[in-house]
């Protein structure tokens, strides 16, 4: 008999021997009980378990549902990042019934070219285009492409730490938040890297597992490919940057040998080829990670990270939205590279102290905020988490009495990601950002300390009407972090602590983070960063403003379930906006005097 007409009747009885198998193997083991009373048909149980999240994502729950990446908000991410546009068409699917923030338009919004806007030069980037589009196929096709920046003009760039020797000048409004490379993976830190220094105008946050060789990517365009090359090496090297604009020194590297960036320094020294850089917020947290030697701060160390050209500021976590603690990284993902990086053992989870070692109060927070503002002459700021309305007024009581004052405050939410944290931790510790910007504006406010300050707020703020209400409420600047990871490829499957992320984004090990493409990814970063400042851009013309800079309480209201709607300014208590050195006085019995001092 053939073995094919046997094949049926092997298939039938190998199920047979399978599932007796399985029910034996289930019913005398002690580990799980629906197994134990319900051999084989138990194990449906685990299957669903298993595809359940896959399941509630793309069948059950609505457009607005989903956590923490809702469908719509993954949509216009991706949106951005490929096609360099946010266009939807139909409506809004929100609910709105419920409590929201809105921006306040104008009834005579401005037209684009009365924005004040810098839109030189233009950003050589990719974009897709959808040619033909089934229930079960899309096909597109990848074209090169010149698209306006958005940036902030000289007026109204940001600068933060404008009394420092190098204060940060910034002109693009949005930048990747805190995440370190352990957390991501190289290809992923490079993507993101890369792809910030393309948009140009914007910043990277190192996240607190200090800088690796991969935040310092730089990337290469034609600035004047008619100069005379003296050599067949570099007419390669103009020739490949030509055909692949925004190219990287690793790939320059891959393919013309660990000696060519001495060739590219040259090309870029004598004006044939741009270099650019992601500016960097070199981030310390309680490990002091990048600013340590033998477990210990090392301020050899510290000056070798702090003083690169590329940081441009160095802040201190305090705390964290996901986590309000020092950051952890599971043992699993730790290279001999991340371990290097550290100054940590391989092997071991590396979990940082609750709170800083060097300091416990605010004297001695002060003082090193003080201390490395004047050894590196770059701003220096913290990162904090509100707690309630209270938060902040020892801090900000402290800096009106003393004069010092960090150079800028990064307010993240409970709303913030993290690659590894506690789920009691992720649910309740912290204020989300919206009510964390207002609490940490209004304190600086209140003691008068706010103009030394500028705010950067977190806490899944991935779309452009979001940032606006956010710089509304008072941020200066946004931090985007999962936004960002959604822009390499992030699918959000939770796994980011196990080193088993599907598409590589978290994950160390080669066959998974070969899903990181850095050649592709690097330009859906910059699309999305230049297609969120072009949002803010037009939501401003859309309140009748020039400029996002000018987002203020007077463009945004809260409008209610029962139909109320409150601008912003109503929230503020009038006793609170008296400066704390008054407030004693103001709390008087006496009207009169109360009145001069709060109309003072």
């Amino acid at each position: 008999m053939s073995i094919f007409k046997l094949l049926p009747l092997i298939l039938f009885y190998g199920l047979i021997i399978l599932l007796i198998y399985l029910y034996l193997r289930d019913k005398y083991q002690n580990q799980h009980s629906i197994l134990k009373t319900h051999p084989v048909l138990g194990r449906l149980r685990y299957i669903f378990e298993m595809i359940g999240p896959e399941f509630r994502q793309y069948w059950f729950l609505n457009d607005k549902e989903g956590k923490p990446v809702d469908r719509d908000t993954q949509e216009t991410i991706a949106k951005a990042g490929k096609y360099a546009n946010t266009v939807i068409g139909f409506g809004s699917k929100k609910d709105f019934s419920k409590t929201s923030f809105y921006l306040t338009n104008s009834m005579f919004p401005l037209n684009v070219e009365e924005l004040s806007v810098d839109n030189d030069p233009l950003i050589t980037s990719y974009t897709y285009q959808i040619l033909n589009e089934s229930v079960t196929s899309r096909k597109e096709k990848r074209n090169q492409v010149e698209v306006k920046p958005w940036h902030l003009t000289e007026e109204h760039k940001i600068t933060i730490g404008k009394t420092r020797k190098q204060p940060f000048h910034v002109k693009g409004l949005v930048g990747v938040s805190a995440m370190s490379y352990g957390a991501l993976s190289k290809s992923a830190v490079k993507a993101l890297a890369q792809g910030v220094a393309i948009s140009g105008g914007s910043y990277m946050n190192t996240g607190e597992g200090g800088i690796s060789p991969y935040h310092l990517s730089k990337v290469y365009e034609i600035k004047d490919g008619t100069l005379e090359l003296v050599d067949r090496l570099s007419e390669r090297i103009v020739q490949y940057v030509t055909e692949n604009p925004n190219c990287s020194h690793f790939e320059l590297e891959n393919r013309f040998g660990k000696g060519v960036m001495f060739h590219v320094d040259n090309l870029v020294s004598q004006g044939v080829l741009t270099q650019k850089t992601a500016d960097l917020i070199f981030q310390i947290g309680s490990g002091l990670f990048g600013a340590r030697k033998d477990g210990k701060y090392c301020e050899e160390t510290f000056l070798k990270n702090a003083l690169k050209p590329e940081v441009k500021a160095i802040e201190l976590k305090l705390a964290q939205g996901a986590k309000v603690r020092g950051g952890k990284l599971p043992k699993e993902k730790i290279t001999p590279e991340i371990a290097s990086i550290r100054g940590v053992e391989m092997g071991r989870d590396v979990e940082s102290p609750n709170r800083f070692p060097l300091f416990s109060d605010m004297d001695g927070l002060f003082q090193w905020v003080t201390h490395w503002q004047e050894i590196t002459g770059k701003p220096v700021g913290i990162k904090v988490v509100a707690g309630d309305n209270h938060s902040f007024d020892d801090l900000a009581r402290y800096m009106k009495a003393t004069g010092k004052t960090p150079d800028f405050i990064s307010i993240d939410g409970a709303e913030g990601g993290t690659g590894a944290t506690y789920q009691e931790m992720a649910d309740s510790l912290g204020l989300p950002i919206y009510s964390g910007i207002h609490i940490l504006d209004k304190t600086l406010r209140k003691y008068d300390v706010r103009d030394n300050v500028k705010i950067i707020a977190s806490g899944m703020l991935a779309t452009a009407d979001k940032m606006a209400i956010a710089l509304s409420l008072g941020a200066d600047l946004i931090y985007i972090a999962r936004a960002a990871m959604n822009t390499v490829g992030c699918i959000n499957a939770g796994k980011c602590h196990t080193n088993l992320c599907p598409v590589g984004i978290t994950s160390h090990l080669p066959h998974l983070e070969a899903g990181v493409v850095v050649e592709e990814k690097r330009f859906r970063t910059a699309n999305y960063l230049r297609t969120m400042r072009e949002g803010l851009f037009m939501l401003g013309a859309s309140c009748g403003i020039d400029s996002p800079s000018k987002f203020s309480h007077k463009h945004i209201a809260l409008r209610e379930a029962n139909n109320d709607v409150r601008k912003i300014e109503n929230f503020f208590n009038v006793d609170e906006s008296v400066p704390m050195t008054r407030m004693d006085e103001a709390n008087t019995s006496n009207p009169e005097r109360k009145k001069e001092l709060i109309g003072s």
